[in-house]
């Protein structure tokens, strides 16, 4: 059976290395990078066996000792996902980027997604550097 594209968001907070500098917080306390949403349109059939299809990337940079960035998604002010990132630099590796992808099941009407970061190595520091992307497809059928 065919699937129906419901609707499709791109962020591009920025395109390149060196394009931001955000300084990534210790665990409990996260940043939010960029944010995109979808409109899963109840007046649709496809709707209703919808699934969302969210990727992120994004570049930091390790300036003391060895971060362990945690990614979260949130959807609507809820956790959806998170994942452990890893620890960039080890004596070799100062720049990391980070791809991810996320499939959920949302709820009809409009779904906004954060995409937040980070550190849980509270004796080291790192800084989201670039890019940055965050792309929403639903797609039903």
């Amino acid at each position: 059976m065919a699937k129906t594209i419901i609707d499709y968001n791109a962020t591009v907070v920025t395109p390149i290395a060196n394009g931001v500098n955000i300084p990534v917080p210790t665990t409990p306390a996260g940043v939010s990078i960029a944010t995109t949403s979808v409109y899963i349109d109840p007046a649709n059939p496809a709707s209703a066996t919808n699934r969302v299809e969210l990727t992120a990337t994004f570049g930091y940079r390790s300036i003391v000792g060895e971060p362990e960035i945690i990614v979260r998604l949130w959807r609507a002010g809820t956790e959806i996902y998170y994942a452990l990132a890893g620890d960039a630099f080890n004596g070799v590796d100062e720049y990391s980027l980070v791809s991810l992808q996320m499939i959920e099941h949302a709820p009809l009407g409009t779904q906004n997604y954060q995409l937040i970061v980070e550190n849980r190595n509270a004796a080291s520091t790192a800084r989201v550097i670039g890019p940055i992307t965050f792309t929403a497809i639903a797609i039903g059928g």
